[in-house]
């Protein structure tokens, strides 16, 4: 088989990002097609990147791969600067550079040969950015807490129709980084766990300074990182999701960032929450038809004979 047809047979039987397996609805959908556009750094435009960052990151179009070899790191004039070039988790590529950069000096990260093997011809991508002064790696992480639950109606990532609406319970998770850990957020990814289980995911940058996260794309995050539900019933005309999200009950959400290629780990952060269903009303028993009953009967025949014999004693 070529390698085409292998990274085929990869997207569209196996659907694997970032350790997350699509729901075999998923598949029925279609997943997208490799678009040179959608691979980004994830940086904003003039960004200043710390001279002490660990990796640079590029991120491909949602369910493929960044060709790692393909990545050059150069000064704006063109000089190559020393760097591995590493594949990295949620299938990105990584550029770590073997010294710290230039303070003030200006960088270009090349990606070559994006969507290579596929299709439409091969694309290529250059983010320009200017190397500030190092910071500090981080060593905290944040506060995470959890919202009272709340009852809602919404979409789940199931069904033939890629989405299938249900009722249930959500709770969503507040996150606040610590500001040591702000100017490396677009190079930290990110794990949910829900007692010890992989919940959900999310790839480098995709938590800002304020905590919001970023929209996931649906093919590759079926699940929202800081949102949690309990699927309690399905909307009318609706296919039951195979993902049933949690049980009810009560749980403890572990969020765990990881800043790439850092030899300082983040710690995890910890909360409990409570997800319930409504309670059934009970179903109002039917009115017993009990008639007559053997012994009641029994008792009123023998009264009327005691008095039928007190009647004729006196006459």
């Amino acid at each position: 088989m070529t390698t085409r047809g292998w990274k085929a047979l990869e997207v569209g039987t196996l659907l694997l990002v970032g350790g997350v397996v699509l729901p075999p609805a998923a598949e029925a959908c279609g997943g997208p097609v490799c678009d040179v556009g959608k691979f980004r750094v994830p940086l904003p435009s003039d960004a200043n990147v710390p001279a002490n960052v660990p990796a640079l990151v590029m991120l491909p179009s949602p369910l493929y791969s960044v060709d790692a070899e393909g990545l050059r790191l150069r000064t704006e004039d063109g000089a190559d600067v020393e760097a591995s070039l590493l594949p990295g988790p949620h299938r990105s590529g990584l550029v770590v550079p073997a010294a710290p950069l230039v303070p003030g000096t200006r960088y270009r990260l090349e990606a070559n040969n994006l969507c290579g093997g596929f299709p439409q011809e091969p694309g290529t991508s250059v983010t320009s950015f200017t190397a500030g002064p190092a910071v500090a790696l981080p060593t905290t992480s944040g506060a995470l807490r959890a919202d009272p639950q709340q009852p809602a109606s919404f979409q789940v990532w199931g069904g033939s129709t890629c989405s299938v609406g249900v009722e249930g319970s959500t709770v969503t998770l507040g996150f606040t980084p610590t500001p040591e850990l702000v100017p490396f957020l677009p190079w930290v990814h990110w794990t949910l766990e829900v007692d010890g289980q992989t919940w959900a995911t999310a790839p480098h940058g995709a938590v800002d300074a304020t905590g919001a996260v970023m929209p996931p794309d649906r093919f590759a995050y079926p699940h929202d990182l800081l949102i949690v539900y309990s699927v309690c019933g399905v909307l009318p005309n609706q296919q039951a999701p195979s993902d049933q999200g949690v049980s009810p009950g009560r749980h403890v959400a572990t969020l765990r960032p990881v800043l790439e290629q850092s030899a300082t780990p983040l710690p995890p952060l910890e909360v409990s929450f409570e997800l319930t269903c409504p309670k059934e009303d009970p179903k109002p028993e039917a009115p017993r038809n009990e008639g007559c009953s053997q012994a009641g009967g029994g008792l009123a025949a023998f009264g009327l004979l005691a008095t039928l014999r007190l009647w004729r004693r006196r006459s």
